[in-house]
């Protein structure tokens, strides 16, 4: 039995409710003080009244506010608020938890001194150990000798270690004379480093990036992420390129207000040994202005197609010998709509003169409107351009239309519609005013079949089939249109006297789970369409010159979606008059589980043009490593246009990444690591020119 001499015995096992006493000793509760209650739970529990103090023995638990200190024995003195805790301590709050051998803390300041003691903050997932930790306030601790790291375990994969460690939870832990340990190895030194400890974005050194290609030589890319404001941020890039010099970048990010939001991106290249610099700007842009209209802009400008070629990272991108930039604004009222854009391309391989600007482009639409409670309908389009270019023809377009249509239902399952329009455009071109009217006409007629199947098979519970059969016709009349300045092939409107045939077949799944919800899926969508002209034409690009048909090739599309994780689509175009046979067949398939596993390919084919196949595949059944393929080969070649490997792996506190990349023209491999709460550089170039989802930084 424990000694009570000097002391009043309260309890053996109980729960107390310390009532806050503002100051000196003996001040009732109602003297107004603001000092929350403490509350003390222990096996046994001592009262001193000379000292005001309390001793707890036994699974203790001292509770103020939203802290819990627990340990195997406390004393705790009421009017100081101090409190020593003795044997397997823990303190625990909503921002983590500190344990250790023994602890000092006073609960009215929340400051004190804790023994062989780590702090664990949960987010996100902060770790700090050292023989004596100093708490300066609720968020600050000071630690000598200490390490600190974001991975789990009493031997982490990697941490730092420093002389001292100032560490503010929800902003950083600041250290100097830092060793980097791989496991318990110190690997290299820093002066000093601010990791957050926080989720919040925050400012600082992204982690590097390097490697080596052939085209761009040895590679080191390094960034720093700066938040500017809580809608602003910004990155700067320096990357050191041997074959091409050292890049600069830049990366705005901006969110005002409700839905405007852009990045601003720009990128220069000093170049080595006589090369010329190369220098990149991108603008995106979407949101709202006053006034209810919609801007956006996609504004794009490199000095040269050498910069897609060195940069650019995905295929389409690397190839590409056009920069387009368009900024464009619309406004709705009710059923109308007025758009208006600047669009400019620029030619990066061959001359630019020639190329046709639009400067700028105007459209007006009215939807279809009723006439009163009657079948018929009519709606209205226009559209104007200045059409400009450098070397040839310059000049002013307008284009209205209006039209009266009208829908028909009769006997319920026949629908049946017309619409006859005119299309007046007007010319302006250097010092000659033209126009001319072209009248059409369309008919259309459809109808809709369903039938519902009982299924109760692969957790389908009923599958419904549609069948959508339609014919339509358009008539275009022959009009001499040889007076009109001809800018671009839509400049010639011309005859058009077809029949057009078309069916669709759906399939959609019903599934009802066990707790009665209903679920919709289409899971098959296939159309063929064919069109036959009533007068012998000419037909596509791909057809013989001088070979006249009155039927045009069958189209047909298909689409599959067996289960949300797999699907195909097959789109081709077929012969089946002449002998041309196979025209163009575009198909892909592929099965993602949603967990990391995927499989993908994709095939193109357009007679006497291309043959091209690329097939993609991650898996993560090798956890921890992550494995993605991708392979683009020329079939009319036999030629492999790229291989693509990316590893990484990924531990519990970091990812190492490995990417190897073979074209014909370069071969490449990076390196790259991201330490949990640390981003990584991803891109060189500064992403400009992509025009993929991949991110900057990864976290």
């Amino acid at each position: 039995m424990l000694n009570t001499k000097g002391w009043g015995r309260l309890a053996l096992v109980g729960v107390f409710c310390l009532l806050p006493f503002g100051g000196a000793w003996g001040q009732t509760p109602e003297s107004g003080s603001s000092r929350e209650p403490v509350e003390l739970q222990a096996e046994e529990v001592r009262f001193d009244p000379q000292r005001g103090m309390y001793e707890a023995l036994g699974d203790v638990h001292l509770s103020k506010g939203e802290q819990t200190l627990i340990a195997d024995r406390v004393e705790y003195h009421t009017e100081t608020g101090d409190a020593a805790a003795f044997g397997a301590v823990r303190l625990e709050s909503p921002e983590g938890v500190v344990t250790g051998e023994a602890l000092q803390l006073n609960l009215e300041n929340e400051t004190g001194r804790i023994s062989n003691g780590r702090i664990f903050v949960t987010q996100p997932n902060f770790h700090v150990a050292g023989a004596e930790l100093e708490r300066l306030g609720k968020y600050r601790y000071r630690v000598q000798d200490g390490t600190f790291t974001t991975c789990d375990g009493e031997r982490p994969s990697w941490k730092f270690s420093a002389r001292r460690l100032d560490v503010t939870v929800g902003e950083y832990a600041w250290a100097r004379h830092v060793l980097f340990h791989i496991h318990d190895v110190p690997v290299f030194y820093l002066p000093i480093i601010g990791y957050p400890v926080k989720l919040e974005r925050e400012s600082g050194l992204l982690m590097p990036r390097f490697g080596h290609s052939d085209k761009r030589g040895l590679e080191l890319s390094l960034a720093y992420y700066q938040v500017l404001d809580r809608h602003l941020d910004a990155t700067f890039y320096v990357d050191y390129l041997s074959k091409l010099g050292v890049g600069k970048g830049l990366e705005f990010r901006y969110f005002l207000g409700h839905d405007n939001e852009g990045e601003a991106k720009a990128y220069h290249v000093s170049g080595l040994r006589g090369e010329s610099d190369q220098l990149a700007f991108e603008w995106q842009h979407s949101g709202t202005l006053p006034g209810q209209v919609w801007l956006t802009a996609d504004v794009e400008y490199v000095s040269s197609r050498d910069f897609f070629d060195n940069f650019g990272e995905a295929a389409g991108d690397y190839n590409r010998d056009t920069a387009e930039s368009v900024v464009a604004a619309s406004r709705n009222w009710g059923k109308n709509n007025l758009a208006g854009q600047v669009r400019y391309v620029r030619q990066l391989k061959d001359d630019n003169d020639l190329t046709l600007q639009r400067l700028p482009e105007v459209q007006f639409a009215m939807i279809r409107r009723r006439l009163g409670y009657t079948p018929f309908y009519y709606r209205l389009d226009a559209d104007g351009a200045y059409l400009w270019q450098e070397e040839g023809l310059k000049g002013g377009r307008i284009g209205v239309r209006p039209a009266f249509s009208a829908e028909f239902n009769p006997w319920g399952w026949l629908e049946a519609g017309a619409e006859i329009g005119y299309r007046e455009r007007f010319y302006s071109e250097s010092d000659s005013r033209e126009h001319q009217g072209v009248p059409d006409l369309s008919l259309r007629l459809g109808t809709r079949l369903s039938r519902v199947y009982d299924w109760n098979r692969w957790g389908v519970d009923k599958i419904q089939h549609v069948m959508q059969p339609e014919v339509g016709y358009v008539y275009i009349p022959k009009v001499d249109q040889g007076s009109l300045p001809q800018f671009e092939s839509a400049d010639f409107i011309g005859r058009r006297n077809t029949v057009s045939l078309g069916i669709v077949n759906r399939l959609t799944a019903r599934s009802e789970s066990t707790s009665g919800e209903v679920d919709y899926r289409e899971i098959l969508y296939f159309r063929l369409a064919q069109n036959y002209d009533l007068k012998p034409s000419w037909h596509g690009l791909l057809e013989p010159e001088g070979q006249e048909s009155r039927w045009s090739d069958l189209r047909a599309e298909l689409i599959v979606r067996p289960t949300r994780q797999s699907y195909v689509d097959i789109d081709t175009r077929y012969d089946l008059v002449g002998d041309r046979g196979l025209l163009v067949l575009n198909a892909e398939g592929g099965i993602d589980d949603q967990r990391g596993n995927l499989l993908a390919l994709r095939y193109r084919y357009a007679r006497d043009v291309n043959e091209y196949l690329a097939a993609r595949a991650e898996t993560s059944w090798l956890k921890p490593v992550y494995v993605s393929y991708e392979q683009r080969y020329a079939l009319d070649g036999s030629v492999t246009l790229e291989n693509l490997v990316n590893l990484e792996y990924r531990a519990q506190c970091w990812s190492l990444f490995l990417t190897w990349r073979d074209r014909r023209d370069d071969q490449q491999i990076l390196f790259g690591l991201a330490l949990t709460g640390l981003g990584r550089v991803a891109n060189y170039g500064s992403r400009l020119g992509r025009r993929t989802d991949e991110g900057v930084t990864e976290l």
